[in-house]
């Protein structure tokens, strides 16, 4: 036989055996079977076929919880109220949850959520709201987080140090307002 063929099939060989060796030790890690029957596992035949075993797909979990539209109304309500005093809040765990809520399940949660966070003025969350706006399929909903991260851009309005620029508009109303005050008080 030739050398390369040979490594071919101790490569081949080898990998077969790191997945059964893997598969092993990933079922070992897994729950343990649900009690039934003790069922016998075949005896082992030789073989240059190499089977590889798949354990079956667990299975669904139940749903136990299912909610009125009272009770779900009743959880909204809940939410938003917890929302609204996080945005009071001036803690970073206060933050944390409120941007958890941007990923709520009921838009309701999700719209208070973008409005607390508003709220709570933190120039942090604006990467958290650009992440849920480009993970957001909802135009809307995209546009609202979107304008909730400029808005936490935007300098405060206490903060003198900065100078907006003023419009045209400004700038006549200014002056107008100027001659008039010279008008009236001639020096």
């Amino acid at each position: 036989m030739r050398p390369k063929f040979i490594f071919a099939l101790l490569l081949l060989a080898f990998l077969v055996l790191g997945a059964a060796l893997f598969l092993k030790q990933h079922l070992e890690n897994t729950a343990a079977p649900p009690a039934g029957p003790e069922i016998a596992a075949p005896a082992p035949v030789a073989s240059n076929v190499v089977a590889i075993i798949v354990p079956p797909p667990a299975p669904a979990p139940a749903v136990t919880n299912v909610l009125t539209p009272e009770q779900r109304q009743a959880a909204i309500d809940a939410e938003t109220d917890r929302l609204q005093q996080w945005s009071m809040n001036d803690d970073p765990a206060s933050l944390s949850n409120i941007l958890a809520d941007l990923t709520n399940s009921e838009k309701e949660v999700r719209e208070a959520a973008i409005e607390a966070t508003k709220q709570f003025g933190s120039t942090n969350a604006i990467p958290a709201l650009k992440a849920v706006a480009a993970n957001t399929t909802d135009p809307e909903e995209q546009i609202a987080l979107l304008q909730a991260a400029n808005f936490l851009s935007l300098p405060a309005i206490s903060d003198s140090s900065v100078q907006l620029p003023k419009t045209p508009e400004q700038i006549q109303a200014a002056t107008q307002k100027q001659e008039q005050r010279q008008k009236q008080n001639p020096k």
